[in-house]
């Protein structure tokens, strides 16, 4: 068996946990929980997203812009509630077809 950290390890489940949580709670049935499994995850305080990875290669500072992900979905805790808050990039990259 592959030794995985306890860091990746608990970022993987927190992964998970979110994807559920979108599955089993958000309102609009459009998102396709596959593509959302694809997504860059990322955590922070009191929120986490998901993000779409950009195709394009880096050149420096040129293009540095274009490089970055593309935030698609995002879960917020406030005032001891999850929030779920789409991006001008969830109905590109996160809608069923």
């Amino acid at each position: 068996m592959e030794k995985i950290s306890q860091r990746m390890m608990e970022k993987q489940l927190q992964k998970a946990l979110a994807i559920e949580y979108v599955r089993n709670n958000y309102k609009q049935n459009k998102i396709s929980v596959d593509k959302l499994k694809m997504q860059k995850f990322l955590l922070s305080c009191n929120e986490c997203a998901f993000a779409q990875p950009s195709s394009v290669k880096p050149q420096g500072l040129i293009n540095d812009k274009e490089t970055m992900p593309k935030v698609t979905l995002i879960i917020r805790l406030e005032e001891g509630k999850l929030k779920i808050e789409e991006t001008e990039y969830t109905r590109e990259f996160l809608y069923v077809d």
